[in-house]
């Protein structure tokens, strides 16, 4: 007999519960969030030999505990978020406890019924971190830029924006404040404190940059893929960090569904409705390559991938092409990375690799 643990992780406490094969219950109750506090409730109530599974839902603890309970030589398994938030809503009660029963029961019911996520090495994380930390700064920085240019504005001073450096952007924003102070309008005094903030924000935006760079310089697997038309460095270690271990997919069409750059299909009957994308994976991830989907199809230098992005624009506006043509970004680095080619410029050789 084969037993299924369900592990509802909490940032305190852990819920848990044991089945067995024929779906009751043996043993429920809770841990200290550690994986070796996991380990002794779980050895205290059953043989670890006769486990089958160890489940628990990906989050932001779940790498960290899954990795430390494979140390122990639990048979782990990390469940697909979406997937398993829809099944456990057949609770008519959200707990703990009842979270980790589902969990336990949909072990139970076997692979056919969940999808498992790979986890991340640490490396790979460590980089996510960097891109997240920096994503997070660039955020700030164009929110800053928006609110002091928005403050000015019910004074009728209109400031002109574009790509902006942190030096070039107080340079802009200082004769204005000296017209504003001319006109016995004394903001200065409030608006420069934001102008300090969006420097400090740029200086570690700029450091934080160039790592990344660095990072995406020193890796053979980033330097390939940054020879696709439109992937630069931040894309390349994106990619790279989110995909991970490229072998886990069939085919490089797994890729684009992985991203969510594939439309939702609602099918039932005589209905088959097609909708937009599904927004499903990682969401920096999938507006990188967006981005590189955009500055491929501005871009001066022509492509094979050019040319077909244009036609669908040509036929279904802009917005789509892009995203398109990320979908097919995403399939072409996926195979450049299993083949170890780089991306071929040549006509004939880039209709097969686009194929």
């Amino acid at each position: 007999m084969g037993y299924y643990v369900g592990l509802d992780v909490s940032q305190q406490q852990t819920a848990i519960c044991i089945v067995n094969d024929a779906g009751e219950r043996i043993k429920e109750g809770k841990a200290n969030t550690n994986p070796l506090a996991i380990a002794i409730w779980i050895t205290g109530q059953i043989n670890p030999k006769e486990i089958a599974h160890v489940g628990l839902e990906a989050g932001a603890m779940a790498a960290w505990l899954y990795a430390g309970l494979i140390k122990l030589d639990f048979p782990m398994v990390c469940l697909e978020t979406f997937q398993t938030h829809q099944f456990l809503k057949s609770h008519r009660n959200k707990t703990d406890k009842n979270d980790a029963r589902g969990l336990a029961q949909l072990l139970r019911m076997g692979q056919d019924y969940f999808k498992t996520v790979i986890i991340r090495s640490e490396e790979h994380q460590a980089i996510r971190l960097l891109l997240n930390a920096r994503e997070h700064l660039v955020t700030q920085k164009i929110g800053l830029e928006n609110n002091i240019t928005g403050c000015l504005k019910p004074f009728g001073v209109l400031v002109r924006r574009g790509h902006v450096s942190a030096k070039s952007f107080r340079s802009r924003m200082l004769p204005t404040l000296q017209e504003l102070e001319a006109r016995n309008i004394t903001i200065q005094n409030y608006v420069l404190p934001l102008l300090d903030a969006h420097d400090s924000v740029c200086t570690q935006l700029k450091d934080l940059t160039q790592q990344a760079h660095q990072l995406a310089k020193e890796n053979p697997i980033c330097r390939r893929l940054m020879t696709a038309p439109g992937v630069g460095p931040i894309v390349a270690l994106s990619y790279m960090t989110a995909v991970d271990q490229p072998e886990r997919f069939r085919s490089g069409e797994d890729v684009g569904a992985y991203f969510g750059l594939t439309v939702k299909q609602y099918q039932s009957g005589e209905t088959d409705v097609r909708g937009p994308i599904s927004k499903r994976g990682n969401h920096m991830t999938r507006r990188h390559l967006v981005q590189a989907a955009t500055t491929l199809l501005i871009g001066r230098k022509w492509s094979v991938i050019k040319a077909w992005g244009m036609k669908i624009s040509k036929r279904s506006g802009f917005c789509k092409a892009r995203v398109a043509v990320a979908r097919k970004l995403s399939i072409i680095l996926h195979r450049m990375w299993v083949n170890e080619e780089n991306f071929r410029w040549t006509s004939a050789e880039e209709t097969i690799l686009a194929a």
